[in-house]
Parts: structure tokens; sequence; C-alpha cells
């Protein structure tokens, strides 16, 4: 895993086959960050909540997660990810 340290109005590029990816952390405190991206059309970028597996088309249900919870852990996660700064992989 790359870990990078970003403060608000920066950016990470991305490159993949279709392009370039940028990220960029629009604003961040202690409970939430948001992000805004910039991306090829062909570059799907959907929220895991609303990007979960489908069956023949249905729904298939998936534990949920108290929302203080969800925010907790995209919080520390976005947290590892914009301040830490370190390049360690897994």
């Amino acid at each position: 895993m790359l870990v990078l340290s970003r403060r608000p109005n920066q950016v990470v590029h991305i490159h993949t086959s279709d392009g370039i990816i940028e990220v960029h952390l629009n604003d961040c405190n202690e409970s939430q960050a948001r992000l805004g991206f910039v991306a090829p059309a062909s570059v799907k970028i959907m929220r895991e909540e609303i990007d979960s597996p489908h069956v023949k088309g249905r729904h298939i249900s998936m534990p949920k997660m108290p929302v203080s919870d969800q925010m907790k852990t995209i919080t520390s996660l976005l947290r590892a990810l914009f301040t830490r700064g370190s390049t360690d992989r897994q």
C-alpha cells in the first residue's frame, strides 16, 4: 500500500491504461474528507456503499455498520492516505 501526505487543495495522480485519474483533497476535518475525482469517462468511480455485488440483478444484503463507525473507518483510512507520507507497500 502506498500512503501519501496531502493537504487541502493538493492532488494525487493515478496513471492507468485509460488515462490519468486526479484525486483532489478539497477539504478535511476530524470527521470527514471531501475528495474530488477527475478521470476519463471510461473509468468507473463508485462509493463502496453503492458498489456492492449483485446476483441476477438483485442486490445482496451486506452486514451494515453504524454510520458513526463507518465515518471513523473512512476518516482513519483517509487520514492515513493523506497525512502519514509513508511509502510502505504490503
